[in-house]
């Protein structure tokens, strides 16, 4: 999937794990990462696993490297950002799973294995749309 100017690559879904996790590869381009938002349905970790990321969980920010791992619990705003100048991967889960919903609500199929295109504003129609749906308030940037 294309998600918010990443590909997202699913390793495991709800569908796959009897709805208890989704695990989601993604490759996020220098500076790109999701906007701070929160989950009210699920919990969130992310582990590096190739260059430099920040993780902001509850308005404190963590620099994280290869093999670094964090938590967000549900109910806490959060989002990560790519710092290497180059794509790097971070790999997502959730428990339970469910949530690769509305990333297929508000993304798009990869058509290629090129780089996903930059987010636009059918993108951000999408997002708000479902959004609600799948229990995720989005926050401005500066929450």
């Amino acid at each position: 999937m294309w998600f918010v100017a990443d590909t997202m690559i699913y390793k495991a879904t709800a569908e796959n794990t009897g709805g208890s996790f989704a695990v989601i590869e993604c490759i996020t381009t220098p500076g790109g990462g999701p906007p701070p938002h929160i989950h009210t349905n699920e919990d969130e970790f992310w582990t590096v696993l190739d260059g430099t990321f920040e993780i902001t969980i509850g308005g404190a920010t963590h620099a994280a490297g290869p093999g670094d791992f964090a938590f967000g619990p549900r109910g806490i705003a959060h989002s990560f950002r790519n710092t290497a100048d180059t794509p790097s991967r971070i790999l997502l889960g959730f428990t339970p799973g469910g949530i690769e919903g509305f990333f297929r609500e508000s993304g798009q199929p990869a058509t290629n294995n090129g780089p996903a295109p930059a987010i636009d504003d059918a993108e951000i129609a999408r997002m708000m749309l479902a959004a609600p749906k799948y229990g995720i308030v989005l926050i401005g940037p500066d929450a």
